[in-house]
């Protein structure tokens, strides 16, 4: 082996030359002729001794370049002044510290590089601008970048202040879009002894990617923003913000045809009361500069919402991460965010200020809709009889009439049509629907797509992870999974917890949707802007809620402004997937009632939500009116309002209205719980609550008096006469003909 290394490198002939050479110079290393001989040992040597030497000499680069990038990482610019709120011209000097590089910088927010401006002297700034600068140096890598932001403010703001939380945003003279993301300089001002105001040291100052967001939404002049915090890198910073959990996405909503300016915020609220995980939320007002010059009360927006946005993360959809190298069975199975929505091709062009007609309100006319109950097990008298034509008709009479809308009104939101840009090799396919809306359904060229179809030709939309980083393998995992619903769903066994939906859905987080949607009367909440996720091992959970203004009466269409009547049965089996089939499971059915009873005796009591709203009307009384101020949309009608009022007082009664009449309504669907009074004598009492019909079961061992498929339990008694005291752990339900109401239980 040796003498074939020694012949591979050679080493023989090397050995002798060198030692000719060593020999003629006297050199002490020179080999006795006897090593030479032994050539192969002597090459073992030196291959040793080669190897060593450069290893080390490796190692002693890898040293140095890190000493380099040690010194350079030491090399921060230094800012004579820090960042914060100006009025008066600023004198910035930059330095380093050293004499033998240089500090480079920019003022139009890009990075500094080789080319960028040296500094030299001292920068006078007079415009609020974010000054970048980084430390350059002969024979060292870029130093880290640091950024300071210097906001100049009109004398108008120094004496604005608000109970509601302050952000202001700089972008510099850029106007925001909804394409491209732009740098801005952000700042966060909480209250402060109940007040927020610019003197107020600024929870989060630092940098930030704005740009729109919204479809629709972007025809208002109010428009909604994403927000994104960033370093001086420009990498996501994930911070706390107004006491919710750290995190670096966020979203600013503006509520504009919701007058009340809550509607979004407290159907959040309701989720999370309900153990569903809901964007958190903070009012606060808004300021938004796009002209470059100091911030000053022209540039105030309004009253915003500081929403968290839906993605996956500990605080938020608490599912795993999927990375693109996740392939194994287990890896695949989770985390996945997904949705049914819109088409979120071509562009909704902004809309000007202008009258545009607000819509009759309309019933569904589409012929055989609103359907039936079918299995849903509500009171059959709370359907309506479908229409047998496509002709159309105004509304019914409602509870909620309409109230009428100021002379002095115009509709605001809409001058023209919307421009829409479709990309190329997309096919577009309109469907008019005959209740005032225009269906638009994306063909998509496969290179496009972003979506699936399942086996029922339901359309859903990959969110998380995002279509791009999706592999192919993980993409037909999951449409995989859903056909597996589907077909479990439809098939034979769909009751069956091992081999029908049950294996795949999550019953209790279906339901709860369910009910959220029908509870605000959310028309969009089936059909678009709805969320699945699922996590590692688990089944398809619904949620979390989003998009909710059209909800709580704000609606002129779906009889969304009527507290009557339920929302699915106006919608088919694509915008109302899988729960027609769902309720035809009667375990399924029993469930949605029982969780109903449950949530009305405390989230869902008509006086546990009204207290919501007027604690959420008196935080937002000061700002509300410097909001309509700006936007002085009271008394007029923007679409899609149905009721509208001249104040806002007005506008929080109306809907307070509405939610106490729709609460009420629901009840009604529904086969009355018994109540349990107990008499002086300690017996208890059993009655259908307001002498409504049905008759009264129950039990004393604790067990449901309501046996599986809804038959009569063999252990349930019908109630006649008072129960002694001390009987056992009762549990009773009413029935009502074929329906059961939620139980009621004591000693359970």
């Amino acid at each position: 082996m040796l003498k074939g290394v020694a012949k591979k490198f050679n080493v023989l002939d090397a050995v002798r030359k060198t030692n000719t050479l060593m020999a003629r110079l006297r050199h002490p290393f020179c080999l006795p002729n006897c090593l030479v001989r032994s050539a192969p040992l002597v090459a073992m040597f030196l291959c040793s001794a080669l190897a060593v030497g450069v290893i080390s000499a490796k190692e002693k680069e890898k040293t140095k370049k890190s000493e380099k990038t040690t010194k350079a990482a030491a090399r921060v610019p230094g800012f004579s002044v820090a960042g914060g709120f100006f009025t008066n011209a600023v004198t910035l000097q930059l330095s380093y510290g050293g004499d033998d590089a240089l500090v480079r910088y920019t003022l139009n927010g890009s990075s500094p590089t080789e080319q960028s401006p040296a500094y030299s002297a001292g920068i006078v700034l007079t415009n609020s601008v974010t000054v970048r600068a980084r430390v350059f140096g002969k024979g060292y890598p870029p130093g880290p970048m640091a950024v300071e932001s210097y906001v100049f403010l009109e004398s108008d703001m120094l004496d604005f202040k608000s109970n509601l939380p302050l952000i202001l945003l700089h972008a510099g003279n850029r106007e925001v879009s909804k394409d491209e993301k732009s740098n801005v300089a952000a700042r966060v001002l909480d209250t402060r002894n109940g007040l927020a105001s610019v003197a107020n040291r600024p929870e989060y100052a630092g940098q930030a990617l704005l740009n729109l967001r919204g479809r629709a939404s972007l025809r208002y002049p109010k428009r909604s923003y994403t927000l994104k915090l960033v370093d001086a890198e420009g990498d996501p910073l994930k911070t706390s913000l107004l006491g919710l959990p750290k995190d670096a996405d966020w979203v600013l909503y503006a509520p504009f045809p919701d007058k009340t300016l809550m509607r979004d915020a407290l159907a959040y609220e309701l989720s999370n009361a309900i153990g569903r995980w809901a964007p958190r939320t903070r009012y606060v007002e808004l300021f938004v500069n796009e002209s470059g010059g100091p911030i000053s009360r022209r540039d105030y927006l309004g009253v915003y919402v500081l929403e968290e946005r839906i993605k996956i993360g500990k605080h938020r959809i608490d599912v795993e991460e999927l990375s693109p190298g996740d392939a194994s069975p287990a890896a695949l199975s989770g985390g996945y965010v997904f949705k049914k929505d819109h088409a979120d091709n071509g562009d909704n062009a902004p809309m000007n200020a202008g009258g545009y007609p607000a819509f009759t309100a309309m019933n569904s006319s589409r012929t055989g809709f609103p359907t039936g109950p079918g299995a849903f097990p509500g009171e059959p008298a709370g359907f309506q009889p479908p229409s047998k034509s496509s002709s159309r008709s105004s509304s019914s009479s409602s509870s909620s009439s309409r109230s009428r809308i100021s002379a002095k009104g115009s509709v605001t939101n809409h001058i023209g049509a919307p421009i829409r840009r479709e990309p190329m090799g997309v096919m577009r396919s309109v469907i008019y629907r005959g209740d005032d809306e225009e269906i638009v359904e994306m063909m998509e060229d496969e290179g496009m797509r972003a979506s699936f179809r399942t086996v029922r030709t339901n359309k859903f939309y990959f969110v998380e992870p995002e279509p791009d980083e999706m592999t192919s393998v993980q993409r037909a995992f999951l449409q995989n999974y859903v056909n597996g619903l589907e077909t479990a769903l439809y098939g034979a066994d769909f009751r069956d917890p091992a081999r029908g939906y049950a294996a795949y859905l999550d019953v209790d987080s279906s339901i709860d949707y369910h009910l959220l949607v029908e509870v605000t009367k959310n028309v969009d909440g089936f059909r678009f802007s709805t969320f699945f996720h699922k996590e590692r091992g688990g089944k398809i959970k619904m949620g979390p809620l989003w998009d909710w203004n059209l909800s709580f009466g704000n609606c002129n269409g779906k009889q969304g402004y009527m507290p009557e009547w339920w929302l699915w049965p106006q919608l088919d089996d694509k915008e109302y997937s899988w729960f027609r089939r769902l309720f035809e499971d009667p375990e399924f059915a029993q469930r949605y009632v029982d969780r109903w009873t449950e949530l009305r005796r405390g989230v869902f009591a008509t006086s546990n939500v009204l207290a919501r709203v007027d604690r959420t009307a008196a935080l937002l009384a000061e700002a509300q009116a410097r909001n309509f101020q700006k936007w002085p949309i009271l008394g007029q009608a923007v679409n899609p309002n149905w009721f509208v009022a001249d104040t806002y007082a007005e506008e929080v009664e109306w809907m307070k209205k509405w939610i106490g009449s729709r609460l009420d309504w629901m009840e009604k669907q529904f086969p009355a719980p018994p109540s349990v009074e107990q008499e002086s004598s300690g017996a208890l009492l059993l009655k259908v609550e307001g002498g409504r019909a049905g008759k009264v079961y129950y039990t004393l061992d604790g067990s449901d008096p309501r046996a599986a498929g809804g038959e009569v339990s063999t252990q349930a008694k019908v109630y006649e006469t008072p129960l002694a005291a001390g009987s056992g752990k009762l549990v009773a339900r009413t029935l009502d003909g074929k329906r059961w109401s939620g139980p009621v239980g004591i000693g359970r």
